[in-house]
C-alpha cells in the first residue's frame, strides 16, 4: 500500500533537517561556523553549557596530590591530543589552565567532562569510570589559571 504524499514529504523533510543539523553541528566543532575564532566563548563554549544546579556529589578526592598524579597520566593518554600535553591548548581544543576553568566548580568540571559537547567537539568520557574523572578533574585543579 502506497502512502500519501505528504507523508513522504515529512520524511523527506524529517531526514534533511536531520542532515543539515549534523553538517552545523560537525562544522561549528571545527570553528567554521558561529562564533568567530579567538573570542571567549569559542575558546570555552563547554563549561558555559553546564546546568546551574548541578549536583554530582562531593569531590572524593579533592587536594590530593595522589589522584592529581594519576589523573595527569590519564589526561596524557585521553585529552592530550586535543588540548595539548601542558593542558595549553592545541589546535582543536581550548586550554584548561584558564581562569574559567580554575573557577569552575569540580562538580560542573565533571559533569561537563561526563556529558561532553559534541557540537564544540567535546566528545562525553562518561564510559570513563567515576573515580577516573574525578581523577582528571584532581589534575585539572592542580593547573590553576594562568598569570596575568
Amino acid at each position: 500500500m502506497r502512502r500519501p504524499a505528504c507523508g513522504r514529504r515529512r520524511q523527506r523533510a524529517g531526514v534533511a533537517l536531520a542532515v543539515l543539523g549534523a553538517l552545523l553541528g560537525i562544522a561549528a566543532a571545527l570553528g567554521c561556523v558561529g562564533v568567530p575564532a579567538g573570542s571567549a566563548s569559542r575558546r570555552e563554549p563547554g563549561l558555559a553549557t553546564v546546568p546551574a544546579a548541578v549536583d554530582v556529589g562531593v569531590d572524593p578526592y579533592a587536594g590530593s596530590a595522589v589522584a592529581a598524579v594519576a589523573g595527569r597520566k590519564l589526561f596524557l593518554r585521553h585529552c592530550a591530543d586535543c588540548h595539548g600535553g601542558d593542558a595549553r591548548g592545541g589546535g582543536r581544543a581550548p586550554s584548561l589552565a584558564s581562569e574559567r576553568v580554575a573557577g569552575a566548580s569540580p562538580g560542573a568540571v565533571f559533569w561537563f567532562m561526563t556529558n561532553g559537547n559534541l557540537r564544540a567537539g567535546m566528545p562525553a568520557w562518561s564510559r570513563l569510570p567515576p573515580a577516573r574523572r574525578w581523577q582528571l578533574v584532581a589534575y585539572l585543579r592542580t593547573l590553576g589559571a594562568p598569570p596575568r
